[in-house]
């Protein structure tokens, strides 16, 4: 694979985390120092007061960054456990939409390229990226590799 500048992988906590990890170690051994790790906290009907929506730089609630802060946890430990080691100031932990939040980090830190993991859904014939997948091929700016998991 070509050796790019800046990397975005994008996880989520899920069962398949773990798998897209390792594969992007195994394939952009490289490319690990310019790497960086984004996952979304979706915003659910729930939890619509945790962060306020006005001016850019408004503080979450005390609630919402306990959440954030036991989803750092996490993510550092799915990290972990899939063997990558990256410096915190390269974990972006964000709140909102996945696809829109991956796009709009993507361009922030003008990355080459985006990972995503792809779920094709057992069955499908068409092999079609998912719901998130096909959101983030939607106008991003970078190229994309979408690792089927």
């Amino acid at each position: 694979m070509a050796s790019f500048g800046k990397l975005l992988l994008a996880i989520d906590l899920g069962p398949e985390a773990e798998s897209l990890i390792r594969r992007v170690l195994q394939t952009c051994p490289e490319d690990l120092d310019r790497l960086h790790v984004i996952h979304a906290v979706r915003q659910g009907s729930h939890d619509i007061d945790l962060y306020p929506r006005q001016a850019s730089g408004a503080r979450p609630t005390a609630h919402a960054q306990h959440l954030l802060d036991h989803t750092a946890v996490k993510v550092q430990d799915l990290l972990r456990r899939a063997g990558l080691t990256i410096l915190s100031d390269r974990i972006h932990l964000v709140y909102g939409e996945p696809s829109s939040e991956i796009k709009k980090l993507a361009t922030e830190l003008d990355a080459d390229a985006v990972i995503v993991g792809s779920l094709a859904k057992d069955g499908d014939w068409l092999q079609l990226p998912g719901a998130t997948t096909n959101c983030v091929i939607q106008g991003i700016s970078s190229d994309l590799i979408a690792v089927r998991v």
